[in-house]
């Protein structure tokens, strides 16, 4: 049988396991504080909702289709921004609370004084919406919450109203998205 080289045996210190060096335990330590940190982070982060900017005013966005032109009001972060990613809720008062209860009232026979103020009868009205739009579309699968947020949005129906700031076109709502 040939005789083949061995290699020679390393210092016995040369040998350790990863187990029984610190320097390694304390990089597992490092690594695992960091999973658990990441992962309460997840936990303790806010919901969409919460994170979301709150509507403040409206936008015009032009509908066509009409003669002389058409507009569909619909709450945003600010004065004809165009920004739709925002949030109402029970207690917000300002122009954007008023666009979403127009909406409310000529696209889901809501009878809400037009006032800004987003009160229980607002709220209301939104979960009759919400309501609404699950049973229209299944899929749709939105919290029944009375809150306006992005998946109220994303199905959610507005007037429209005349070019110049005409009166709403009866039975007629655009879904923005």
């Amino acid at each position: 049988m040939p005789d083949f080289p061995r290699a020679a045996m390393p210092d016995q210190e040369e040998t350790m396991s990863i187990h029984q060096s610190r320097p390694a335990r304390r990089g597992a330590t490092a690594a695992l504080l960091t999973v658990l940190a990441s992962a309460s982070l997840a936990v303790l982060a806010p919901t969409a909702a919460q994170a979301a900017t709150t509507c403040t005013s409206l936008t015009f966005f032009r509908v066509g289709g009409y003669p002389g032109g058409a507009d569909m009001h619909v709450p945003t972060v600010g004065w004809q921004d165009g920004n739709k990613t925002c949030y109402l809720k029970y207690g917000n008062s300002n122009s954007a609370v008023k666009a979403l209860q127009e909406g409310l009232n000529s696209c889901y026979s809501q009878s809400l004084r037009t006032d800004g103020e987003y009160g229980t009868r607002t709220r209301d009205a939104v979960r009759a919406a919400q309501r609404q739009i699950n049973q229209t579309w299944a899929w749709a699968n939105i919290a029944e919450d009375g809150e306006y947020g992005p998946q109220t949005r994303a199905y959610m129906g507005f007037a429209i109203f005349g070019v110049n700031g005409g009166p709403i076109i009866p039975n007629v709502c655009y879904y923005p998205g």
